[in-house]
């Protein structure tokens, strides 16, 4: 899985100035604690992922900025996986590989940080957002949310670490680009399909 700031870049990409909801549901599923829940909400135990990730689509209400957000961020996972993690993966083969994964992936978050302009206000407007309005994060609790986020931002503004040298900025650019195109056409096409199942029923 991408880092938070990972998410965060693909959600600006697809909105300028994004809903503070919506930038917590696009990093909210991650403050589920163990990997082995993560790759149950995250439904990488499932046969048919994409699948999955459709019958949410069509279960997210228009205007339901949080739950777009926890899509957004699910489906970017899904491309992830392929792109970024198991082509780290086949690339390392040693020993305590996944904490050099980890590692990458936490430079390349905190090179975002550091050199977006929109990143620190991005923090700043998810930290005044009540934890109240959030919605809700399967395996994970508001609370759990919201502390997810101080952390992150607690640990970016004193971790000037980045970039990374296997996800470099430009890597990280065109995945993010290409994956909030994708998105966009993706997330239509559900759109449309669902409408043209309620005119047919």
């Amino acid at each position: 899985m991408p880092s938070m700031m990972i998410h965060l870049l693909a959600a600006h990409k697809l909105q300028a100035e994004p809903d503070a909801l919506f930038c917590i549901g696009t990093v909210a599923p991650d403050a589920v604690k163990t990997r082995e829940d993560k790759d149950k909400t995250h439904f990488r135990i499932l046969p048919d992922r994409e699948e999955a990730l459709a019958n949410l689509a069509r279960n997210t209400s228009e205007g339901d900025w949080f739950g777009e957000g926890v899509l957004l961020h699910l489906y970017l996972d899904w491309l992830w996986d392929e792109q970024g993690y198991h082509v780290f993966a086949k690339h390392h083969r040693e020993d305590g590989w996944f904490l050099t994964y980890r590692n990458e992936i936490a430079k390349a978050g905190s090179y975002i940080f550091h050199h977006y302009s929109w990143s620190k206000k991005a923090f700043l407007k998810m930290l005044s957002c009540p934890v109240e309005q959030y919605g809700q994060t399967p395996g994970a609790s508001k609370t759990e949310v919201s502390d997810m986020i101080k952390r992150n931002y607690l640990w970016h503004n004193g971790n000037d670490i980045g970039p990374s040298e296997f996800f470099s900025p430009a890597f990280i650019e065109d995945f993010t680009s290409k994956a909030a195109d994708q998105y966009k056409v993706w997330r239509k096409k559900i759109k449309d399909n669902k409408l043209y199942k309620n005119m047919g029923a």
